[in-house]
């Protein structure tokens, strides 16, 4: 190893680096200040840092910087405590974003970051000990430095792992499995690339990898932020009007529209809070999510805006009807509604309307069916 090495190196640091800090202020531009994007933009930095310190080892190993005892120390030592923090906060945003109850709690967070406090001060108290347990004489690293590195950092990602795929597991909505899914492959994926590195590359791989993975996990989420409603995560209504472009008038499959609201969802704001409010609306969201899961014909659903949600069924053979799925929603409301701490009445108005012919549009479809689902909230006023 030489310059050239060092040079080779530091280009792709510094990709890297640009990469990631460009993930982080497009992150930041489009912030909404919750805990997991908070999460998010310290796993970034804690990243960019360890780049930056893998960077300074490979300059002591391309001969750049002299291979002195204080050097080799320090650079290790720093490296092992960001790559602990890096894991932390990856594990963290995981957390988050699978909104596990312990996020919330401060004495909780730092409980998952004493596995890193402790291991970080095995590590000083070791050399305090023995100067020479970590980097023996010849300034080189001794087998149980690497054994170290790797545990309390390979715990975090393992756990993220797992609690991503119990989530996968637990969960119906296939959008919900993809989401836990590309949480769980990230830590295998930094894991795997790391131990590359290990191996004996002589190249940046884990810096390279976990760039790509970071960029490939940005552009998933961003996918899922343009699409997917934070709240119900049902699709949006952007995603609505893509996929009402793509339905055409089919001969012998009839295309229904509808429209659903909450009844009274504004009293129910206003007397019980916003929080009550979100809870309302993820409560019938869930139920429109199971009936539409159950039928057996094409039926996308979304967030139309507000409490009004919009169905497109398209049904096979005419096998489902509206006024079916509109009874079965109904009924699984009903069941939610046996919830002794729910405490206010929870009922959908509904209208509907069919694609007419090939002249028709799904736009003139919707305005009818949403003209329908006032006539229903009249005949109940």
């Amino acid at each position: 190893m030489g310059v050239d090495y060092f040079v080779f190196y530091t280009e792709a640091t510094i990709i890297c680096i640009l990469i990631l800090l460009m993930i982080l202020i497009n992150s930041g531009i489009y912030s909404t200040k919750q805990e997991k994007q908070i999460w998010f933009n310290r796993a970034v930095v804690a990243f960019m840092l360890y780049f930056l310190s893998d960077e300074c080892w490979a300059a002591q190993l391309s001969g750049v910087v002299p291979k002195v005892r204080f050097f080799v120390v320090f650079f290790n030592m720093s490296n092992y405590i960001i790559l602990c923090l890096m894991s932390y906060a990856w594990f963290m945003f995981m957390a988050a974003s699978e909104k596990m109850s312990f996020v919330e709690s401060r004495k909780k967070r730092w409980l998952c970051l004493s596995l890193s406090l402790v291991f970080i001060l095995i590590m000083v108290i070791a050399y305090l000990v023995d100067p020479y347990y970590w980097v023996n004489e010849n300034n080189e690293l001794n087998d149980a430095y690497y054994l170290m590195m790797f545990t309390a950092p390979s715990m975090y990602l393992t756990a993220a792992l797992i609690f991503s795929m119990i989530n996968a597991k637990k969960t119906d909505s296939e959008e919900e499995k993809t989401h836990y899914r590309l949480l769980a492959l990230f830590p295998f994926g930094v894991m795997a690339f790391g131990l590359l590195q290990l191996a004996g590359l002589n190249a940046p791989t884990f810096c390279f990898g976990c760039t790509i993975m970071w960029l490939w996990f940005y552009i998933q989420n961003m996918q899922t932020l343009i699409s997917i409603d934070d709240l119900t995560r049902l699709n949006n209504r952007g995603q609505i009007n893509r996929h009402m472009k793509q339905v055409q008038y089919k001969e012998n499959t009839p295309v229904y529209v509808m429209m659903i609201d909450i009844d009274h969802f504004k009293e129910i704001n206003d007397t019980y809070g916003h929080g009550e409010g979100d809870r309302a609306l993820i409560l019938v969201a869930d139920v429109l999510k199971t009936v539409c899961d159950g039928v057996k014909s094409p039926a996308f659903l979304g967030r139309y805006g507000g409490d009004e949600f919009t169905v497109i069924l398209q049904s096979l053979e005419g096998k489902v009807s509206p006024e079916q799925m509109i009874e079965e929603m109904r009924s699984r409301l009903q069941e939610k509604q046996k919830d002794p701490q729910l405490p206010y009445v929870l009922a959908l108005s509904v209208g509907y309307d069919q694609l007419r012919d090939r002249n028709d549009t799904m736009q003139k479809c919707m305005t009818r069916a949403d003209e329908k689902l006032y006539e229903d909230k009249r005949r109940k006023a």
